[in-house]
């Protein structure tokens, strides 16, 4: 009896030793593709930040002229120049405080107009083109610079720091939503999303503005950026939702490339959309980055001018994602989705932790 308890242990103990090594080797498994899709990720993250932003070389730069001239003839020679004809300097700057174009020259005059919140790159390399052409043929130019930069943000980069804030609180609200309700297409989703978007724009517009007056006339902006921010936050947060309904958590990995990879570098920054290659160019039209970009920053820097086309756009985010929300809420709609397995089980609806939180972006530069 003795000598077959050992017989009888030994095979036991085989046995777990062998439940141990198969429950080791799915999650090396799982580690290894966790690692793969970080990998990918990076790799995305990588391409498109250093594509769009390591050579600021200017491609149709948005200029006003007032005339043809010899000196803006020079420039064109070494700088890519979108030129606009106006019919003087009044409509010249009009122009340009409607965030039309980065600057312009008046030839009647030599005065050269310098948009500064348009850009901070233009503000250096056209005067220096001018100059260039101007030592050439003896002529003195003078500068005009004008929509000069506060001194609360002397580099213009508020708007573009809020607006990285308002697309990552949008998508990780949306994701934590679901995370907590098991589902990305549960009853008053839009609802609870509005609400959230509502407090997360009033926070940001407060450290912002009253708490640390990163931005000018706090009195009177205040009150316009906090639904700019809300908005913004929403369009973002409505996205990763509908995305979400239809892929399940991937939804959230998707937002994050859209909005995150793709849509922030197409914003152009502070140096301004002219000096993004074209692909950068084309793209960030039909995104919510760049369009949240241009609701601020016109807003702060522009006297509100030409902020109806982000308005637009991001109202189109909106009305379309909350409706493929709510529409998703409601029944068995998405069939393709249905689990087929054996038993009519329910497919997971909750998500991981590292699902949750998507994937970490760094803030633009």
């Amino acid at each position: 009896m003795a000598s077959e308890q050992p017989d009888g242990v030994g095979p036991q103990a085989d046995g777990k030793s062998d439940e141990v090594k198969d429950s080791k080797a799915p999650q090396w498994g799982r580690l290894l593709i966790g690692l793969l899709i970080a990998l990918v990720l990076a790799t995305i993250m990588a391409t498109t930040y250093i594509s769009a932003n390591h050579g600021v070389v200017a491609h149709n730069v948005p200029w006003g002229v007032t005339g043809s001239s010899s000196l803006t003839t020079d420039v064109q020679k070494n700088v890519s120049l979108d030129i606009h004809q106006y019919a003087n300097q009044a409509d010249l700057e009009n122009a340009a405080n409607n965030a039309e174009i980065y600057g312009g020259f008046v030839p009647q005059t030599n005065t050269l107009i310098i948009n500064v919140a348009a850009s901070l790159w233009a503000p250096f390399v056209m005067p220096q083109a001018y100059l260039e052409a101007a030592r050439q043929e003896g002529v003195k130019l003078q500068a005009k610079p004008i929509n000069t930069l506060p001194p609360e943000d002397p580099e213009g980069v508020v708007p573009g720091l809020a607006l990285f804030v308002l697309l990552v609180a949008g998508y990780l609200g949306s994701t934590f939503a679901m995370q907590r309700t098991k589902t990305a297409a549960a009853h008053r989703r839009v609802t609870v999303l509005l609400g959230y978007s509502i407090v997360v724009g009033l926070v940001v517009d407060l450290i912002a503005g009253p708490i640390l007056r990163a931005y000018p006339d706090v009195g009177s902006n205040f009150w316009k950026l906090w639904p700019e921010f809300a908005l913004i936050c929403f369009a973002v947060a409505l996205l990763a939702a509908t995305l979400q309904s239809l892929i399940g958590p991937l939804g959230t990995l998707v937002t994050v490339v859209i909005v995150v990879f793709f849509g922030n570098p197409s914003t152009g920054g502070g140096n301004g959309v002219a000096y993004l290659p074209p692909f950068w160019q084309d793209i960030g039209v039909v995104l919510p980055p760049r369009n949240g970009l241009y609701l601020v920053r016109n807003t702060l820097y522009f006297h509100g001018n030409s902020i109806t086309l982000p308005l637009i756009v991001l109202g189109i985010y909106v009305v379309v994602c909350a409706a493929l929300v709510i529409f998703f809420s409601w029944g068995n709609v998405l069939w393709w989705r249905a689990d087929k397995r054996k038993g009519g089980k329910k497919p997971r609806e909750t998500i991981t932790p590292a699902e949750e939180t998507g994937t970490a972006a760094t803030p633009p530069g």
